[in-house]
């Protein structure tokens, strides 16, 4: 019998347990097994059945929830970076003048002195960025959980993050946009 002990897959299934409820997660994790083991393909495939069974199962904004809760790391180190930037500039514009001028991993635009976008020139996913396939942009709502972290870490509790674009869904990069309020 298939085994879930995949860390995407646990993080899934303990997502539905927190956001749709522990029948939901069990349910899931009998009929989506996924194991360490998983090649790319595999993992790849995995992901494809999750952004469906979630579309047919969950509203939009219960999809957003789950998937925002999967994101792989906690931000810290890119919050620190980011912080660095930040504590050196006068303004919004400087901080992300000079983020771009120095790091490559990332890049910002600057939209107001409350709003940027944080982009990713690649794909970064474990799960899915070795196959050159498109997905839905379900998959990628838990970059919006990873950004969330990050700006919580740079700019207090205050911001909201939307999904722009990304780059399995067809576009040149990801894109979240970061709205600090307040």
């Amino acid at each position: 019998m298939a085994r879930n002990d995949n860390p995407h897959a646990l993080r899934l299934i303990d997502s539905l347990r927190k956001k749709a409820g522990a029948e939901a997660a069990k349910k899931f994790g009998e009929a989506h097994t996924l194991s360490k083991s998983a090649d790319i393909k595999k993992k790849f495939e995995w992901a494809k059945d999750v952004c469906t069974y979630l579309e047919a199962h969950y509203e939009e904004e219960t999809i957003v929830k789950v998937r925002k809760e999967c994101r792989c790391n906690d931000g810290k180190a890119i919050a620190n970076k980011l912080l660095k930037y930040l504590n050196k500039a006068e303004s919004i514009q400087q901080f992300v003048d000079d983020f771009n001028q120095q790091e490559s991993f990332a890049f910002l635009e600057y939209q107001t002195e409350n709003k940027i976008v944080f982009c990713y020139p690649e794909c970064y996913c474990a799960c899915v960025k070795r196959v050159p396939e498109e997905l839905s942009r379900t998959w990628c709502y838990c970059t919006l959980g990873n950004a969330e972290e990050i700006f919580k870490r740079v700019f207090g509790e205050r911001v909201r993050v939307s999904l722009l674009e990304s780059i399995k869904t067809g576009a040149d990069r990801c894109a979240i946009e970061v709205e600090i309020e307040g």
